[in-house]
């Protein structure tokens, strides 16, 4: 019923096409989703974290609807998740979804303070979630990363195979415990681990 209203109410605003409606996130990780600037994702039910960030790493832009305000928001936030209670208006999703689109992370007062309350004071150099230390090569490549530079331009800038880089990448995600490469960096430079 909600994917339904929701539908509805987007496809009556005239700005909007929808492009494909799925009604669990797996199917939509299956779902060719190319043409697709943003994607609403309504977590009602379990949220699959590994399928979100598949999504946002190789799709459109994600506007999550929570149902829960404890849950990781700050996380979501950090992973470029724009994020909006799940009783939020369409006027609200809408607006949101053409943040997303333009590479904007929106979300409500509420949910931001919340974030800000519950990450508030990390302590420095220490990665929360972190079970192993990164080596002296994957923090290179973390610095790298940083920058903004993609597997390739770590690699020349290292004087690395792309495979390497890709695999140290990978292994940074892993052991920061996060999303994706930007949720990485992201916590990396929250923690003090690396500086701009």
């Amino acid at each position: 019923m909600v994917l339904a209203g929701l539908q509805a109410g987007l496809a009556q605003r005239g700005d909007f096409e929808i492009v494909s409606v799925q009604s669990s996130l797996r199917d939509t990780v299956g779902e060719s989703l190319t043409q697709a600037q943003v994607a609403v994702v309504d977590l009602a039910g379990d949220a699959d974290m590994q399928l979100m960030a598949e999504i946002a790493d190789h799709g459109p832009a994600l506007v999550v609807l929570s149902p829960d305000h404890d849950g990781p928001i700050g996380d979501w936030l950090l992973a470029g998740f724009t994020l909006l209670p799940r009783d939020a208006s369409i006027e609200l999703i809408a607006i949101a979804a053409q943040a997303a689109a333009a590479g904007l992370v929106a979300s409500t007062p509420a949910l931001i303070a919340g974030a800000l309350r519950v990450g508030a004071a990390p302590e420095p150099h220490r990665v929360v979630g972190a079970t192993e230390p990164l080596t002296p090569r994957e923090r290179e490549v973390l610095s790298k990363m940083t920058l903004g530079l993609g597997n390739r331009e770590i690699a020349q800038a290292l004087h690395i195979s792309a495979h390497t880089a890709k695999f140290h990448v990978g292994q940074i995600i892993a052991k920061l415990d996060a999303l994706s490469r930007a949720h990485a960096v992201a916590k990396a430079l929250r923690s003090g681990l690396v500086e701009i």
